[in-house]
C-alpha cells in the first residue's frame, strides 16, 4: 500500500476517534449543566421561610404544602405556628435546616449574610427578599415568591384585586385636605413610622400627612409629637395585647393641648394587620385607616 495512503488511513481513524471523544465530553457536558439548570428552575417541593413576611406571603399563594419550616415569629395564619421552628428572625439555626434538606430558603433583610453564606456553601438554594417600604414593593415582592414557588398566576391575581382598590382609594383622597397624623408602633422607646416604613403607606394612601415621615428613624418623642400637634394618633403597638393599646390612648388622652384629643381622635388599631406588608392585608390596614382619616369618603362608598 502507498506509504501516504497508509498515513491517511491511520490519521484518518485518530481524527474520527479525537471527533467522537470531543462529541461525547460535549454531550456529558450539555448533559451535566443541563441538569444543573433544571434543579435551579425546578419548583421547590421543600421550602424554609427566614421570616413572618415571607411566611405570610406563601399561604395567601396557597404554596403552604411546599413550606416545611419557619422561624418562631411565624405565626400568622394560626397553621403556620404547626411547622417546624429553626430558629428567630435574626438568628437561624444552620445546622437544623441543612438537616432539613430544603430546596430553598427564602431569606429576608434581616437574615444575616454570613449565615446565609453557609447555607450556600453547603449547596442550600436561597433567595433573599428585601423589606417592602411601599405598596409597589410589597406587590414586587409577592411576585418574586410567586415565580420561585411556581405560583405566579395567584400572585399576580392578588396584586391585580390589591392594586385595583388601592388605586380606587387613592383617586378619593389625593384632592381631600390633609390633616395631620401620627402613627405609633411602639412603647418603649415610643416609635413611629417614618418615609422609610411601608406604614408611611396607610397615611399617604389614605389622605394625611404623616408628621414623622422625614425623621431620620423611627424613634420619637412626646414631645415632638406635642409640637407638630396632629390632628389624628393613631396606636398600632406591635407586640402588646389590646389593653396596652388602651392604656396608652388614655395615656394620650392626659395631653388636651393637642387636636387629636380635643376632637377625640385618638385611636386603636389591629397591629396583626397594620404591620403585615402583604398586598392583601395592606389593603386591609388601608380601609380600616381611611375612615379615621376621612371619614367622609367611606360614606360615599
Amino acid at each position: 500500500m502507498n506509504k501516504h495512503k497508509i498515513y491517511i488511513k491511520y490519521y484518518g481513524a485518530q481524527i474520527l476517534k479525537i471527533s467522537l471523544a470531543i462529541a461525547l465530553a460535549a454531550l456529558m457536558l450539555f448533559c451535566i449543566s443541563g441538569s444543573v439548570y433544571a434543579g435551579q428552575n425546578k419548583i421547590p417541593q421543600r421550602v424554609i421561610s427566614l421570616s413572618p413576611i415571607i411566611t405570610e406571603t406563601i399561604y395567601i399563594l396557597d404554596a403552604q404544602d411546599q413550606l416545611i419550616a419557619n422561624t418562631t415569629y411565624c405565626n400568622i395564619p394560626a397553621a403556620a405556628e404547626s411547622k417546624e421552628k429553626i430558629g428567630s428572625v435574626i438568628q437561624m439555626n444552620v445546622e437544623k435546616i441543612i438537616q432539613l434538606s430544603p430546596d430553598l430558603v427564602i431569606a429576608s433583610a434581616l437574615s444575616k449574610e454570613k449565615q446565609l453564606i453557609v447555607l450556600r456553601r453547603n449547596k442550600v438554594r436561597v433567595l433573599q427578599t428585601p423589606n417592602p417600604k411601599t405598596f409597589d414593593e410589597m406587590c414586587r415582592m409577592t411576585l418574586s415568591i410567586g415565580k420561585v414557588l411556581g405560583k405566579e398566576a395567584e400572585a399576580k391575581k392578588i396584586i391585580d384585586i390589591a392594586s385595583t382598590q388601592v388605586n380606587a382609594i387613592l383617586e378619593k383622597t389625593l384632592a381631600l385636605k390633609r390633616p395631620r397624623v401620627f402613627i405609633q408602633i411602639g412603647l418603649k422607646p415610643l416609635h413611629s413610622a417614618n418615609k422609610d416604613m411601608f406604614i408611611n403607606e396607610y397615611i399617604r394612601v389614605g389622605g394625611g400627612i404623616n408628621i414623622a415621615e422625614n425623621q431620620s428613624s423611627g424613634i420619637y418623642s412626646r414631645e415632638n409629637v406635642i409640637a407638630q400637634n396632629p390632628e389624628i394618633i393613631l396606636i398600632a403597638t406591635m407586640g402588646t395585647s389590646k389593653k396596652a393599646g388602651e392604656q396608652e390612648k388614655q395615656r394620650w388622652m392626659t395631653f388636651d393641648s393637642l387636636d387629636a384629643v380635643k376632637n377625640n381622635r385618638v385611636y386603636i388599631l389591629d397591629p396583626e394587620i397594620i404591620c403585615s406588608p402583604t398586598p392583601l392585608t395592606f389593603v386591609a390596614g388601608l380601609k380600616s385607616v381611611l375612615p379615621l382619616i376621612h371619614p367622609e369618603v367611606v360614606s360615599t362608598q
